[in-house]
């Protein structure tokens, strides 16, 4: 499963919105994480095989300039010429390769910074919190290592649970009357 494929997964869950429990939200967000980390790991191994193509690219123009400089050191100009040409070429493959190696690392940094994303929207899922509140804004940290809106919900949540309390019991006090 690919970067794209995920994406998807994701839309699919976030466009179920308020409609689906936090729960089965969680469940949804575990999946795409357990795909990205497997989608991670093969960019990885991707940018790492690229990596090693480029390297070998490189000693390959070293060696034609290198059997440049020996053909020409001997005045031996068709070996010159043929060096020439694999030179060009094998530099061709290093731009080529260079620009690959940039935007793997470029796709795997948007990889891993949404993984982190779905991550911390997975743990506020699990946690019942709804999925626009697990997102916090930049720097928005409360006391206990919540963001500002986690910790909104939270007491929102703490007061809802206080007056369903209080409810209940006059609800049982009433009972007990009748």
């Amino acid at each position: 499963m690919d970067l794209d494929d995920i994406k998807a997964q994701l839309d699919r869950i976030f466009a179920a919105g308020p409609r689906t429990a936090s729960r089965e939200q969680a469940a949804g967000l575990r999946a795409a994480l357990i795909d990205f980390k497997i989608g991670i790991s093969q960019m990885r191994d991707a940018l790492t095989r690229s990596e090693r193509e480029l390297e070998a690219a490189r000693r390959e123009v070293a060696d034609y300039a290198r059997r440049r400089e020996l053909a020409s050191g001997i005045d031996d100009r068709e070996t010159v010429r043929i060096a020439d040409e694999f030179t060009a070429k094998a530099r061709e493959r290093v731009d080529l390769l260079e620009r690959k190696v940039l935007v793997q690392r470029d796709e795997l940094a948007i990889a891993e910074r949404e993984y982190e994303a779905t991550r911390q929207r997975f743990q506020a899922a699990s946690r019942g919190l709804p999925l626009d509140a697990a997102l916090p804004a930049e720097g928005a940290v409360g006391a206990e290592g919540l963001s500002s809106v986690d910790q909104a919900v939270m007491d929102r949540r703490a007061k809802e649970a206080a007056v369903e309390a209080q409810l209940a019991h006059l609800k049982k006090k009433l009972g007990d009357t009748k």
